[in-house]
Formats: C-alpha cells, structure tokens, sequence
C-alpha cells in the first residue's frame, strides 16, 4: 500500500517532483530531435523520419516515465539523500525506460531511430538531476517554514552525538530534533545530550510517537537488542513514521532502500513495506509466469526424480507438510522426499551432510534444492510466491512474539533474503530478522536480485544439508 505523506511539504515535494518530469522530457526529447537532424546531420547518414512521427510518442514516453520513476522510488521524499545516491537512482530507472521504450516500439511495430533513443537517455541524465534539484528547490520555498521533520533519536553515545551534530548541519530546513531516548530501560543519567532533552528510555517509544507527531526516529544505540527494535518497528501500524537505523544491522543494499551519509555512519531507512496493487499484480504475473517456465523445462528431471525416489525409497516420494502462509492460512506445502520413512513429520531439519536420516538420493537433492521444485505448483496454486519468507510448521507460529507475526503479511516464498544471505548457516532468529527487512523493503528488484543471487546459492550449496 502507498501511503500519502503525512506532512504538507512532503507531498508538495512529490508534486514538484512529477511536474518536473512532465516538463523536462519533452524538453530534452524537443532538443534531441533538434542535435539530431541540425547539429549532427552531416556527421551522420541522413534522416528521413518525420518530427510528427516522434512528437507523437511524447505523451506516451512522458507516461512510461513517470511510472518508471515512481517504482523506482524517486519520488519519494529523501531529505538526507545525496547527489551520488539520486544519480545511481536515476541511472537505474532511465535504463529501465530505455527497456520499457524498446519494448512499447516493438508493440506498435514502429521503428524508432535507435541513436535518437541514445542521445536522449545520455541527455536525459543531466537534464533529470537537474530538474530534480529544481523541484527540490522550488518544494522548499513552498513548503511553510513551520512544517519541520520532527526527530527522536534513540541512543544517547557517540554514534547518537554525531547523528545530532549532522542533522543540525542539514542545508535548508532544520529538522526538529524533539528528544532522546535512552536504550536501557530505567537507566539514571543524564538530562540532555547536546542540548537535546532526554526524554526517558526507549520503553517510552510507542507513547510517544503517538503523542508527540514525531515523522522520524533514529535509532543510533548499537547495544540497543535487534529485537527491541524489531518490535518498536513492527508496533508502529500507521507507516507514516520514517525508522533509520546508524547501526549495521541491515547492512543489506537494494534499490529501495535508501543509504545516506549523516553523521559519517550509514544511515538506512526501514521501508514501509507492502506492495501496491500493481506491484503486487506484477509479483503475481511473474510468479506465474516464471512457474510455468521453470516446470515446463523441469518436468522431464521431476519425472526422473519420481522413479528414482519410487525405486529406491519406501513411501511416497513427495513429502507433504503443513505450513502457515499469508495471514495466516495454512497450506499443504510439497516437496520431493529426502528423509527416510521413519522419520516424523516435523523432525528438525539436517544440520550436517552427515545426517543419518537423510537418505543417499536426498542428500544429493538437498545440496542442490531440487527437492524443493514440486512447490513450484504451490507457487501456480497462489499459496506461495517465488521469493518471500520461508512458510513456517504452525506450532512454531503459535510461539511467535508480535513483531514475528509480520512475516505472516506476506506470500512465503521458494526462496528469500535468509536463504542468499547464509541459509541454514544462520541461526533461527536471524532468519526471522532477514525475512522482516524483506517485508518492509520489499520490491521486484529486490525480487530479480534475490533470485539470482539463489542461482549462486545453489551451484556453491552453502548451508544446504
């Protein structure tokens, strides 16, 4: 879901945002045609096209545009953001453009100039940084004075000092820096931190951001427990609350999440998480999209895994157990059997190669996740989806505390963030925790990346027993 900006400025800042974008292209699409055909023309072989046949696809590149730009993320509103971050931003979106132009052409069955189509996007880049500094500019002065980001930061050590520090050097607009809260519960001390009012522990978070109108909490205390701030997180239910993190624990890079430089550490904002109705229509296309194309050229191994398994093992050779999906429903998940008979259902996992329970054919399927393919009909089914968190046993849920239940908002998925970033490596609460920063970040990029990344996985087998 997107959610409006709570504050004024903000949404006058995306407004800005998108009636630059709507001005700026035909302008540089205007000058390209004219470098084209004036400048360049003897330098280059001649050019019979009429302008009215590129004019006409104005509208129509304007639109494709500012789509592409608002899944991108660049429309949303940065205020810590950095010439270097909006121009990796824009690259990347103006090669997604430059796809989504190539693609409508080959639709229409229209030739376009292929240079022109260069010219432009090189143009484009410049000309888009600029408008976009322009519009910031222009958000800024409409924008009422009074209407200032209100900041709590949690932590009262250096990392906090040094977040204080840079956001009272921000240009423009000061934030108002409205207190501090300190990270151990009923810790004595000290009244202000640079002239910022402590305002008690973090057990006093919840009450204040919703007495006090804060926009924006930074949590700068490294010592503060990833659940702690997990929990004050997933609480927090509006989504009109920007969270960003002066620590490394989700020193994860995706195109939505955003890594800026105050204080001299990374500040990451937590996204808001879920999906817009598009976004999630596109998920759901791809899911079955890929689905069909990855049984389709499976199904002869599927076979083959069949009749090895039927031959070779006692018992069905799919393996059938109940997971917990989306809000909670509950699935029958498939996989090819790997474990021998006599083993429970819900027998805790291999956590070495040496497994005795694993059987000679399973553990070859293991190592390579083809034991998981059969999900790949839960996935055209609609129970689970490519990449999201892995469905969890129920009577693991029922044990969930409340931030935990979030992975719960969404589809599980063949594979995710925990399975990249060390699969049965990494312990069961940072599985969780990997799986909650996907939620609240995720997107198709980070989709498309986690999916690659799986490939690798799989061909290294790490962390698969």
């Amino acid at each position: 879901m997107v959610l409006v900006p709570a504050r004024r400025s903000d949404r006058v800042l995306i407004l800005c945002f998108i009636a630059a974008d709507i001005l700026m292209v035909p302008l540089v699409f205007l000058f390209t045609f004219w470098l084209r055909t004036s400048v360049l023309g003897g330098a280059l072989p001649p050019f019979h096209d009429t302008f009215h046949n590129y004019a006409s696809t104005i509208p129509v590149v304007v639109l494709l545009w500012v789509c592409v730009f608002a899944f991108s993320g660049l429309y949303k509103p940065r205020r810590f953001g950095s010439y270097m971050g909006d121009l990796a931003q824009v690259l990347m979106a103006l090669v997604k453009v430059a796809i989504a132009l190539m693609a409508a052409s080959y639709l229409v069955k229209r030739d376009y100039s292929r240079f022109i189509l260069l010219l432009f996007m090189l143009l484009a880049v410049p000309a888009s940084l600029a408008a976009r500094a322009l519009a910031r500019s222009i958000g800024n002065l409409i924008a009422p004075a009074r209407d200032k980001p209100r900041i709590l930061v949690v932590g009262a050590g250096e990392i906090a000092r040094n977040v204080i520090r840079s956001l009272r050097r921000l240009p423009g607009q000061t934030p108002e820096l409205v207190g501090v809260l300190v990270a151990k519960e009923g810790e004595p001390g000290m009244e202000e931190v640079l002239g910022v009012p402590v305002l008690g522990d973090v057990g006093l978070m919840n009450e204040l951001l919703r007495q006090s109108g804060v926009d924006e909490v930074f949590f700068a205390a490294p010592d503060l427990p990833r659940s702690r701030i997990l929990s004050i997180i997933s609480e927090e239910s509006s989504g009109l609350v920007h969270f960003r993190l002066a620590t490394d624990l989700f020193s994860v890079a995706t195109t939505e999440t955003d890594i800026d430089n105050v204080a001299r550490v990374p500040i990451i904002e937590v996204g808001p998480g879920g999906l817009s109705l598009a976004q999630r229509t596109a998920k759901r296309f791809v899911d079955i999209t890929l689905s069909l194309l990855l049984l389709l050229f499976a199904l002869p191994l599927m076979l083959l895994i069949t009749l090895l398994l039927a031959l070779t093992t006692r018992g069905s050779p799919l393996f059938t157990q109940k997971r917990v999906g989306l809000r909670g429903k509950v699935f029958t998940l498939v996989k090819f059997r790997t474990m021998k008979p006599e083993a429970a259902e819900y027998e805790v996992a291999p956590l070495s190669p040496d497994d005795k329970r694993v059987t000679s054919i399973g553990r070859l399927l293991r190592r390579t996740s083809l034991d998981e393919l059969p999900q790949l009909f839960n996935v055209l089914q609609g129970s689970m989806s490519l990449v999201g968190p892995r469905p969890e046993m129920p009577f693991i849920v029922e044990e969930y505390e409340s931030w935990q239940r979030h992975r719960l908002n969404v589809k599980p998925g063949l594979t995710g963030l925990w399975q990249i970033m060390g699969r049965k490596d990494l312990p069961l609460h940072e599985n969780i925790e990997y799986d909650f920063f996907y939620i609240r970040n995720q997107s198709l990029m980070l989709d498309f990346a986690i999916m690659l990344r799986t490939l690798s996985s799989i061909v290294l087998g790490r962390g698969a027993y």
